[in-house]
């Protein structure tokens, strides 16, 4: 064997092999899902910069910034080595000078200087635009990209089965001659931005929408590359807590439908696989997914009336509507029918009901002085309710409260007839509405004429506080509307509310139905007051339950304008019932999307616990600084900031390894009809 021979063996020897890698090569790397753009030109542990041309960037449909590459050194030409293959993961950030670069450019700036001081004539149209010779100008094509290392894609052997996993590092690197750098594209692309952590349980994968690097997308849907689905783990969404953040108007509401409708769909599967479905509860201050939009051209509410439920104020013929009033004579309700009398008042500018909303307007078992007084408050407002022309229930309204028989006989005497039905005990008896006003009137000019029965019998602060709602007359204004202060208010009265519409809720969602809560009527308030309430049924129920060792049924709850919820300021109130479900939800089977355009108006435990991020546009540095403290977001932030294309995301999700940019899919009629099938319901013409 000659010298120059056994040198070239020996030579082979110092440089290891490269496994072909089968799975990585038909899922990645395979000429149909990756274009060849260049190489690596230096590589260390955290950033590789990327040797590519100008042709090889056209021919391959244009590499924007955030563009995902590959990386790998693998020698197709020698399927036997041993060793194992990888290919790393890398994301382009932007460009990076290459070594001859400043000598390119002192040469195109000689050659401009030659023009300029030769040229007949030296406007900037003869001298710029200057021909170079071939040569030249193709060096001077040569460019670099500056890439972060993602991680690295690797196979591995899991039961029998080759599968392909990822980790978010790199634990070697190879001569930088010996890579190749490619551009996924296609099916190649969407396994990229669909992959699933191994070891995450089960998974259920839907499209969610396509890859998008850039707001501009006329080169990638010129080369056809700008359907590359994304995949996500829709079992990620379920009892997790999901942020849409963003501002009005970039595609949040969107977002969510697509996530009530795919969860519905997931909950129909877990129906007919024998397990329980999950209920959807969505607040909705603005009306927006309760009712058709325009631009849809659908609502959820198209999924189908048996699966679907609104409660919402006034008057409604459709079957799946529910009136969200409630029965004001409904001693039962009386806490909400405080926080609306309340509400009103002070909207409607009236200073004189600031004691009303402090007075426990409830019976006390332990406390039969305070049971009483209670009993002669509902007495006046129910009074007030009746000449405020509140309609009764069908069944009637008798008012039951306490009365000393000595002041019964007063006001008898000046009514002239008996409107008493004795209880007996207590001196409990119980009136007609009708001749509740009539009764309150006499107390009223009794009270005021010095007569002492009436007075004693009206000296509590239930009373007190009630009695210029009624009348009007204040100690300091004279006289007021008084009554006629509540007639707004009879828009959210139902005379045939017989329970706690917050009960009738938790059973649709314990039957997995979508209960849409829309609250686009009403003060902000009386909006704020009943969504508590509501959500305050749901949490103590299901910790009955937990407590109770069994496991609470899944429910997912969606809530708009977040920072007003979930604020620093209020996250140690543990008493907050939002500041309740934000710490209790996971361990309640209550899954939660909370959306906002204020990032740093959530308070950081919140979004520490926050599974999965989809963030849209933002308008201000502030929010993107405090966006940039979690995860990778940071070097999207300029990105995110200069566009404003709706539904344009960043999505990071609990068993994905990575941030994808990505464009959300629209909410129309064909996953209507999806979530329809789900259900064995026929599709919508």
């Amino acid at each position: 064997m000659d010298s120059r021979k056994a040198l070239q063996l020996h030579m082979n020897d110092l440089i290891p092999g490269f496994g072909p890698g089968a799975l990585l090569e038909a899922q990645l790397l395979a000429d149909d899902r990756a274009i060849r753009i260049g190489a690596i030109q230096r590589l260390d542990y955290h950033e590789a910069i990327v040797l590519t041309h100008d042709k090889w960037k056209s021919d391959s449909g244009g590499i924007p910034q955030f563009s995902f590459l590959l990386a790998t050194a693998r020698d197709g030409n020698n399927p036997d080595a041993a060793d194992d293959d990888e290919v790393l993961l890398l994301r382009v950030e932007g460009t990076a000078p290459l070594s001859m670069e400043s000598d390119l450019h002192a040469v195109r700036e000689e050659a401009l200087r030659d023009a300029l001081s030769r040229a007949s004539d030296p406007s900037p149209a003869v001298v710029l635009d200057l021909d170079i010779d071939p040569f030249t100008r193709n060096r001077a094509s040569f460019t670099g990209l500056r890439c972060r290392i993602v991680g690295t894609f690797y196979e591995e052997t899991i039961e029998g089965h080759t599968v392909l996993q990822f980790g978010s590092d790199v634990d070697n690197f190879y001569a930088t001659s010996s890579y190749r750098v490619l551009k996924p594209v296609g099916e190649g692309l969407s396994t990229i931005v669909s992959y699933t952590r191994q070891g995450v349980g089960v998974v259920d994968p839907v499209t969610i929408g396509d890859v998008r690097y850039s707001a501009t997308r006329r080169r990638s849907m010129v080369s056809g590359q700008a359907a590359a689905p994304v995949r996500v783990n829709m079992n990620d969404f379920i009892g997790h807590k999901t942020g849409l953040l963003g501002m009005t108007r970039s595609g949040k509401s969107n977002t969510a439908k697509i996530l009530v409708a795919r969860t519905f769909i997931a909950s129909q599967r877990r129906v007919n696989a024998g397990e329980p479905p999950i209920g959807q509860l969505i607040f909705d201050p603005q009306g927006e997914y309760a009712n058709t939009n325009v631009q849809d051209g659908t609502a959820i509410a198209d999924i189908g009336g048996d699966f679907v439920r609104i409660f919402k104020f006034g008057p409604s013929t459709e079957a799946h509507v529910r009136p969200l009033g409630i029965n004001f004579y409904d001693a039962a309700q009386i806490d909400i029918v405080q926080i609306f009398i309340d509400s009103e008042m002070k909207n409607s500018g009236v200073g004189y009901v600031s004691d009303f909303a402090s007075v426990n307007f409830a019976d006390d078992l332990n406390d039969r002085s305070q049971s009483a007084k209670a009993s002669r408050g509902r007495l006046l407002l129910y009074a007030s309710l009746y000449k405020a022309n509140f309609t009764p229930p069908a069944s009637g309204v008798e008012i039951k409260f306490s009365m000393k028989k000595d002041a019964r006989d007063w006001v008898i005497g000046q009514l002239g007839r008996n409107p008493f039905r004795d209880l007996g005990g207590g001196g409990y008896v119980a009136v007609s509405l009708a001749d509740a006003a009539d009764i309150v009137d006499v107390v009223l000019a009794g009270k005021s004429a010095g007569e002492q029965l009436m007075v004693d019998f009206s000296d509590s602060d239930h009373w007190n506080s009630t009695e210029p709602i009624y009348s009007g007359k204040t100690s300091t204004k004279g006289h007021s509307r008084g009554y006629r202060n509540l007639l707004p208010l009879r828009d959210y009265h139902d005379p045939n509310t017989k329970r706690d519409v917050s009960k009738e809720i938790y059973e649709d969602l314990l039957a997995g139905r979508i209960v849409i809560v829309d609250l686009h009527v009403g003060t902000t308030t009386v909006i704020q007051k009943l969504s508590e309430m509501i959500t305050a049924h749901v949490l103590s129920t299901h910790m009955r339950t937990f407590t109770s060792g069994a496991t609470p049924p899944p429910i997912q709850v969606m809530l708009e304008e977040a920072h007003n919820l979930f604020s620093a300021q209020k996250y140690d109130k543990d008493a907050d019932v939002w500041i309740r479900l934000a710490k209790e939800a996971a361990k309640l089977n209550i899954g939660m999307i909370y959306a906002t355009q204020e990032v740093s108006g959530v308070a950081h435990q919140v979004k520490s616990n926050t599974a999965n991020w989809v963030v849209s546009h933002l308008n201000n540095r502030s929010e993107l600084n405090e966006l940039s403290k979690f995860y990778d977001f940071k070097a999207f932030a300029d990105a995110i900031l200069a566009s404003e294309d709706r539904g344009y995301v960043r999505l990071k999700t609990l068993s994905s390894p990575f941030i994808i940019p990505a464009q959300i899919e629209k909410y129309d009629a064909s996953l209507v009809n999806e979530a329809r099938e789900s259900a064995g319901l026929p599709a919508l013409a």
